[in-house]
């Protein structure tokens, strides 16, 4: 859909994907395709490597810059991509967050996951469900502002935030859950046929931290380890995505200024909408 609305509106689409950047991890991220990119010129692509990771401060920036050369050729930009936070750091800018002593950090790091979950679901249950639970670093982040601040990390990052420098008009599609859920399952085995085990496989060899913490890969370390059996691994990935398409879909329904699409016409309705 983003495709054909770059190619209607005769501009460039800006990724908001905290993944797809990276070029190793390109099927499990499910990257538009180079068809795709031939179609539409993409930033934010395939353009940087795990060896040397963003976040979402830096990844705002770079993206930042690509808007602003765009709009000296574009009246139009258009940005899609499924990591709410790192969308909202390019929008709004980052929540200003405490200094944390160093022995909290400590203390956070010698919990096991599970541990910080279960006290991230215990002093914050509102953030805890829009965030990748197996994603240790966040965990421990808003674990360690509740133990330094006593207030949970939902109180610092939904003050009001800087207004951007451009009018912005936000989109989502309602697929329904059943619909969306058996589109995941079927992308799930889109990759496989592509080679996900092949690519999960290289990045275990590579012992990344940041591929630790992404859904699609660290279920297949769990069978390259023995501890699973590949199709409990395919269950799990399957799953994973089902659950962190659930909780972007917690974080979109209170996004601010939010427009909903219906599925079966979103492209015509969304051209009509910008019209307007």
């Amino acid at each position: 859909m983003s495709i054909d609305l770059a190619q209607k509106l005769g501009t460039e689409i800006v990724s908001t994907d905290s993944r797809q950047c990276y070029k190793e991890m390109e099927i499990g991220t499910a990257v538009p395709s180079l068809e795709e990119r031939v179609k539409v010129k993409h930033h934010m692509i395939q353009s940087h490597s795990i060896a040397q990771p963003l976040n979402a401060g830096t990844f705002s920036i770079e993206a930042k810059n690509h808007i602003d050369k765009l709009f000296t050729k574009n009246e139009i930009v258009v940005l899609v991509g499924g990591s709410p936070l790192y969308a909202e750091a390019l929008l709004f800018g980052l929540d200003e967050l405490p200094h944390i002593d160093k022995a909290i950090v400590e203390s956070t790091r010698e919990l096991t996951l599970e541990e910080l979950q279960q006290k991230l679901k215990d002093c914050d249950p509102h953030f805890y469900d829009t965030i990748d639970h197996m994603n240790r670093r966040r965990l421990e982040r808003a674990v360690q502002v509740f133990e330094q601040t006593g207030k949970t990390f939902s109180h610092h990052i939904n003050k009001p935030r800087k207004k951007p420098d451009f009018e912005i008009k936000r989109f989502r599609i309602d697929w329904g859950r059943e619909t969306l859920y058996y589109r995941i399952n079927k992308r799930v085995d889109l990759m496989l046929d592509q080679g996900l085990e092949q690519e999960a496989h290289a990045l275990w060899m590579k012992d990344n931290e940041l591929v630790k913490a992404t859904v699609g890969y660290y279920e297949w370390f769990e069978f390259f380890e023995k501890r699973c059996s590949k199709d409990e691994a395919i269950a799990a990935v399957k799953q994973h995505s089902r659950n962190f398409a659930k909780r972007q879909l917690t974080w979109y329904r209170k996004a601010r200024e939010m427009e909903v699409l219906s599925n079966k016409d979103p492209l015509s309705q969304l051209l009509n909408r910008i019209k307007r």
